[in-house]
C-alpha cells in the first residue's frame, strides 16, 4: 500500500517527521526528514522495506555511511487501518538522525509482530527504487515497536 492510500493520519505522521528532525536541527544535530512512498513488511525476515526516492536515499546512506545507529527512538500513532511509527535513528557521537516514518497494515501487524518476536528485533532497511543500496538498522525492543500508542 502506498501512502496515497493512507489519507491524513499519514500526512500528519509526515509533518510529525518535519518538525521531529527540525528540533533535532534546533539542537546542532544534522538530521534528515525521509518521505517514504512506500513501506512494505517482509514478514519471514521480520523486516520493513522503505522505499525512498533517490536523492533521500543518497542523502541518508552519506550521513549514516561513517556513523552507526546508537539507538532508536519509537514514536507511534493508530489509525483506522494500520498503526503508524515514526523512527528516529541517532547517533549522539556524531549528533546525526534520521527521522523514518514508517507503517503496518492491521492485516500485517499480527505476523510481522510474531516474526519480529522470534528475531528478538524489527529490521528496518532504508533503500532507493533501483535498489542499487541499502542502509539498514534495527529496533531492538520488537515490544517498542508494536506497543499500541496508549500503552
Amino acid at each position: 500500500m502506498s501512502r496515497a492510500d493512507l489519507g491524513e493520519r499519514w500526512q500528519r505522521v509526515f509533518d510529525d517527521t518535519e518538525a521531529t528532525a527540525a528540533e533535532y536541527r534546533d539542537r546542532g544535530w544534522e538530521a534528515v526528514a525521509l518521505h517514504p512512498g512506500d513501506v512494505n513488511p517482509i514478514v519471514d525476515a521480520a523486516r520493513l522495506h522503505v522505499l525512498l526516492p533517490g536523492s533521500e536515499f543518497d542523502e541518508v546512506n552519506d550521513l549514516l555511511g561513517d556513523a552507526s545507529v546508537e539507538s532508536v527512538r519509537v514514536y507511534a500513532a493508530a489509525g483506522e487501518t494500520a498503526a503508524y511509527r515514526l523512527l528516529v535513528a541517532e547517533n549522539a557521537a556524531s549528533e546525526t538522525a534520521v527521522c523514518v516514518p514508517t507503517f503496518v497494515l492491521d492485516s500485517d501487524r499480527e505476523t510481522l509482530e510474531a516474526a519480529a518476536a522470534d528475531a528478538g528485533e524489527v529490521r528496518i532497511r532504508l533503500r532507493p527504487l533501483d535498489d542499487r543500496d541499502r542502509v539498514e538498522f534495527a529496533v531492538d525492543d520488537p515490544d517498542l515497536f508494536f506497543r499500541a500508542p496508549s500503552e
